[in-house]
């Protein structure tokens, strides 16, 4: 995955989605594979990234992230630093030797995926589920506490 030079989370808010984005970006660009179908050579895995979509509703935040052909084991995930961090491998075809590649469009390798998450979740309450190539990951929000009226009693406090 390609860093910059600074830590993102330095930046507003606003710049840091839009700074994690241009980071999917780059990655996607540098570890494009290309199969030269003449040569037969065995193409090279440098990973890929997964496609991630995310929905809010009134109580959680649900992210969807697209892993066909990945192993549910094989699949990792972490809170770090206000980012949700899913890293994993897909493992391709053993390629036997003598023969000919025609077309090999399929990434394989290892991949991992930062998105940064709202302040406001319950992190103790995060589910993953992994079903079809799909990983689901539901993301509760903090339930905010409700305005209350507070008595005022006279006299001391004891």
């Amino acid at each position: 995955m390609v860093h910059f030079r600074f830590p993102i989370h330095q930046l507003p808010s606003a710049l840091q989605d839009f700074a994690s984005e241009m980071e999917t970006i780059v990655d996607k660009v540098l570890n494009k594979n290309d199969c030269n179908s003449e040569s037969g050579a065995k193409p090279d895995s440098k990973g890929y990234t997964p496609a991630v979509d995310i929905y809010e509703t009134d109580t959680q935040y649900s992210l969807y992230m697209d892993l066909p052909g990945v192993a549910a084991e094989s699949v990792k995930i972490a809170m770090q630093d206000e980012r949700l961090v899913v890293n994993g491998t897909r493992v391709g075809l053993s390629i036997m030797e003598g023969v000919s590649i025609h077309r090999h469009e399929r990434t394989t390798g290892a991949f991992s995926r930062s998105i940064r998450l709202p302040k406001q979740l319950d992190a103790d309450k995060i589910e993953a589920h992994f079903d079809n190539g799909v990983l689901h990951v539901l993301l509760p929000k903090q339930v905010k506490a409700e305005p209350r009226t507070i008595e005022i009693k006279t006299g001391r406090a004891s």
